[in-house]
């Protein structure tokens, strides 16, 4: 059975000042990649369909297989009965044979009372010899028959195993199949929901929030912050352990970790500009050193890690354009959560 091809998220924005136009071709291959994963599920509905009309119709086959064993089941138990019967008389001749001894037809012939006599006794011993040939004969038939039919016992049953695993397996590898298929385009539908284009100023392209919802911030830029600093970034509260996306796309540069910040992650979008995640609790595969993503792709989770606390998880998230110093990201963030 075909396995599930690799359904790759091909995202990338035009840079800031560039054509609105040449992001949104990114979009378009994101929707082409939902069709693709929506042609791969009719596909596998369609497998489904043809695994089930075919496990009904191996099904029946498993009921005529056992019907077919009953049938031999009962035959060897026959062929057993028949068979010890025939060695039976025969082991009962050959002791008679042995206590009584066997008499010759010329033996008999000199033993007869004349010359008719004699052939009569000696039509009778031949009668008598054939009978117990066709005993042997029927013998040896029976316990031949009886070694067949408790093969043939054996090979259906065999098969009926080998069915019964091939359903099984046939099964799950399409229901598998089927519910990864189906994971994989829920999860590019959304990604798309959670984009949205946006035309302010030098922000300029396709943009998703960082977090789904349950998600609280304010503009508190250049708030005091403890040992004189200042705030250089937005806070954006939600719920511990909650998804948190990729603002736009580009590729994940480096994780970090320290007292302040926790566990960090910058990624420098295809804009040009680094965007900082910090306090993360986890990162996720797809957030990775080194991984493409696009806006809205899962990346990490929320924690309070570093200088944060446990009671009020959050991301703290700056923007440094160009890679230079940080900007008030309120407005960017304002723009792509608020809508």
């Amino acid at each position: 059975m075909s396995r599930l091809r690799s359904l790759a998220i091909i995202v990338g924005l035009a840079a800031a000042l560039q054509p609105v136009t040449a992001s949104a071709v990114t979009q378009d291959q994101l929707r082409g990649e939902i069709e693709d994963a929506e042609r791969h599920i009719d596909d596998l509905e369609l497998r489904l369909d043809e695994a089930t009309e075919n496990y009904e119709s191996t099904w029946a086959r498993i009921e005529e297989t056992k019907v077919e064993l009953d049938e031999l089941s009962a035959r060897a138990t026959r062929l057993e009965r028949d068979a010890r019967s025939a060695e039976r008389l025969l082991s009962e001749r050959a002791r008679s044979v042995f206590k009584q001894g066997s008499a010759t037809a010329f033996e008999t012939l000199l033993t007869s009372g004349g010359p008719q006599q004699a052939v009569e006794r000696a039509a009778m011993i031949s009668t008598l010899q054939l009978r117990e040939g066709t005993r042997l004969e029927d013998a040896v038939a029976a316990r031949v028959a009886l070694d067949q039919t408790l093969e043939l016992l054996a090979d259906r049953e065999q098969r009926l195993d080998e069915l019964q695993a091939d359903l099984d397996v046939q099964a799950r590898e399409l229901s598998a199949a089927l519910s990864q298929a189906e994971a994989r385009a829920s999860s590019l539908r959304t990604m798309l929901e959670r984009q949205v284009r946006i035309d302010r100023g030098v922000q300029q392209g396709i943009y998703a929030c960082i977090f789904d919802n349950a998600f609280r911030f304010r503009d508190t830029w250049g708030a005091p912050r403890s040992g004189g600093r200042r705030h250089r970034g937005t806070d954006v509260f939600a719920p511990y352990n909650q998804p948190v996306y990729a603002f736009t796309s580009g590729v994940v540069r480096r994780t970090s970790w320290s007292g302040l910040g926790g566990l960090g992650l910058y990624l420098r979008g295809d804009d040009g500009n680094v965007y900082y995640y910090a306090h993360l609790n986890s990162v996720e595969q797809d957030g990775q050193v080194g991984t493409r993503v696009g806006p809205g792709q899962l990346i990490a989770r929320n924690g309070s890690t570093g200088n944060a606390s446990a009671s009020a998880p959050h991301v703290h998230f700056e923007i440094h354009p160009g890679g230079g110093s940080a900007i008030n990201p309120y407005q960017w963030l304002a723009a792509a959560c608020f809508r």
